[in-house]
């Protein structure tokens, strides 16, 4: 039972780590000058927490700070306060970047092995005088996850709470409902397909000329876009609109020959599930299409689902550099891929991606608590 002269929380904060994996970081001020923390895997898959660092708002005061409970106890197996000199794990795993204050956890003594969801520690002076959360740079939280796997993250203080230290940089997470791919030769084309709230599917195809970083140099006149799907169901009533749009075909396994040279033959190309032509053979005034877009339709709807991981044909003529001469014909063929990569926010990193990896002895002797912690510090209970 709590006595009345327990210490209480003055204040407190709560944080979000990182977007996948996700952990919840909160930190209470404690009436007896402690910081009580306590780190959790929050909402989706669970993440094995192997460490925490963070930068104190006064560096010069790391080497007074002190931990408790105790190195290997209760899952933490390792403690250090260095200004600017925090980095790296028992098991070799490194931050990009330098803190003052470390923290180790794991099942096993002076390691990071075992798996550990949830962690909690107070952190305390030396010399008895007070902390607080002003005294914590708040920023700069990174909690390392899963680093005895090859999918080890750093995850950082995300947009929802502060902006963390930096790390590689990291795109920006992909939209629900589209697909966009590049289909590579001579001409370079992206192929965006877009999820509508009506039930259709937006295809645009846009020809990348010089000017793109992507481009080639050559362009090409664009005249099929050729697809499968893996709900062959559909093609029975799926239709197609476009201003750009002169012919279509949907029949599994039978289309690749949409007439005045919108075709897919030869090269050893298995027929596609259906087929849309675009504007006329030939250069004619303004039949020179770099970009188009059109709608695919279906009474019961459509979804990116049903051509991811499916293979796509381009059909162009008139191909060559865009100031020059252009006779030549090309059929590309590109897919939507079917398991994009998991999104990945700006607020954590891959430990692959900091190559100055290395592996570390682990000292035989560790700061511990000392003797003569005065009796209103942290206890026990402070882990409750």
């Amino acid at each position: 039972m709590s006595g009345s002269n327990d210490p209480i929380v003055i204040d407190t904060i709560e944080l979000l780590l990182g977007c996948d994996p996700q952990v919840c970081v909160t930190i209470d001020e404690k009436s007896n000058g402690a910081l009580f923390f306590h780190i959790t895997s929050a909402d989706g898959e669970p993440a094995d927490i192997d460490g925490f660092f963070f930068d104190l708002s006064d560096d010069s005061e790391a080497d007074n700070l002190n931990v408790f409970p105790g190195i290997n106890t209760l899952g933490l197996t390792d403690f250090s306060a260095t200004a600017d000199s925090e980095d790296t794990l028992a098991n070799g795993a490194q931050t990009a970047d330098p803190y003052d204050v470390k923290l180790q956890f794991g099942t096993v003594n002076d390691s990071t092995e075992g798996s550990l969801e949830e962690v909690s520690f107070v952190v305390f002076t030396n010399d008895g005088s007070p902390l607080s959360l002003s005294d914590l740079d708040l920023d700069s939280l990174a909690t390392v996850v899963d680093s005895d796997t090859s999918d080890g993250q750093v995850l950082l203080v995300n947009e929802d709470g502060k902006d963390g230290k930096g790390g590689p940089d990291t795109p920006d997470d992909p939209d629900d409902g589209v697909c966009e791919f590049l289909i590579e030769g001579e001409v370079n084309v992206t192929v965006t397909l877009t999820e509508l709230a009506n039930g259709e599917l937006q295809v645009d195809l846009s020809v990348l000329g010089a000017d793109d970083e992507n481009g080639t140099g050559a362009i090409g006149d664009l005249r099929g876009f050729f697809f499968n799907t893996g709900n062959d169901g559909l093609l029975d009533a799926i239709s197609v609109t476009g201003a750009d749009v002169t012919d279509s075909e949907f029949d599994a396994n039978s289309v690749s020959n949409l007439g005045n040279g919108a075709n897919m033959n030869g090269g050893g190309r298995s027929p596609f599930d259906g087929g849309v032509e675009i504007g006329r053979q030939g250069l004619r005034g303004n039949d020179d299409i770099q970009e188009t877009s059109f709608i695919l339709s279906h009474p019961d709807g459509l979804s990116i689902d049903d051509f991811t991981g499916e293979e796509f044909g381009i059909r162009l003529t008139s191909v060559g550099e865009e100031d020059g001469p252009r006779n030549g014909s090309l059929k590309l063929t590109g897919e939507c891929p079917d398991d994009p990569p998991p999104p990945v926010c700006d607020d954590q990193y891959a430990l692959s991606d900091v190559m100055a990896l290395f592996t570390v002895e682990v000292p035989d002797e560790h700061m511990v608590i000392e003797d003569d912690v005065p009796l209103d510090g942290p206890t026990e209970a402070d882990l409750v």
